[in-house]
């Protein structure tokens, strides 16, 4: 996009861009950061076309649409890809490969191991327990007996935010001080989805 174009971007709409990629058809995500949208805040949520599944081609979706909405990260605009690590090693690989391409185009990874179910069941508790999806889903259903994968828990946890960041932070240290390479499999479990809700709250 040229910079003329990109300038009329900006009068049509001076509000900063959050740019979003989600997995294939998974709606979790989009029903959670929609809930932020606000005709008040300083920015405006979009989301990265496609369904892809895999980490790579996520971040190909994402640079298309950079350049597609006329973005400018090196200003305001802010691109997320968000995807979950899962338990397989063999999405290791994929997470690298997608983590190079990304920092080529100043997009930022975002993981959940094993999945962003963690991230809201942190707004309940902390825990450093190794976790399957399956399992993962059990807990946070002691919390929250309503949760589905179609489920807007945002009203349940919103309250809870801060807590959950500070769990997510807690995490995170556990996880390195433990010799765990965050967005690996094996960080598990580790959550980045706060990294987002700061954005949010800038």
């Amino acid at each position: 996009m040229s910079i003329d174009r990109r300038r009329n971007r900006k009068i049509i709409n001076p509000k900063r861009v959050i740019l979003i990629a989600c997995e294939g058809e998974n709606k979790t995500e989009k029903y959670y950061f929609n809930n932020f949208s606000d005709r008040n805040k300083d920015y405006i949520i979009k989301y990265v076309h496609g369904n892809e599944t895999d980490p790579v081609n996520l971040v190909k979706n994402t640079i298309t649409d950079i350049k597609n909405y006329g973005l400018n990260l090196k200003v305001d605009d802010v691109a997320f890809c968000v995807f979950d690590t899962d338990t397989d090693p063999i999405k290791n690989s994929q997470i690298e490969s997608a983590k190079e391409l990304a920092k080529k185009h100043k997009i930022k990874i975002i993981t959940s191991n094993p999945s962003i179910e963690l991230w809201f069941l942190l707004h309940y508790k902390y825990s450093s327990q190794y976790l399957t999806n399956e399992k993962l889903l059990e807990i946070l259903k002691t919390h929250c007996n309503n949760y589905s994968k179609n489920y807007n828990i945002y009203s349940d946890i919103y309250p809870k935010t801060d807590l959950a960041i500070k769990n997510a932070k807690k995490l995170e240290k556990y996880q390195i001080e433990n010799g765990k390479e965050l967005q690996t499999v094996e960080a598990n479990p580790h959550t980045q989805i706060y990294e987002i809700i700061e954005e949010f709250k800038k």
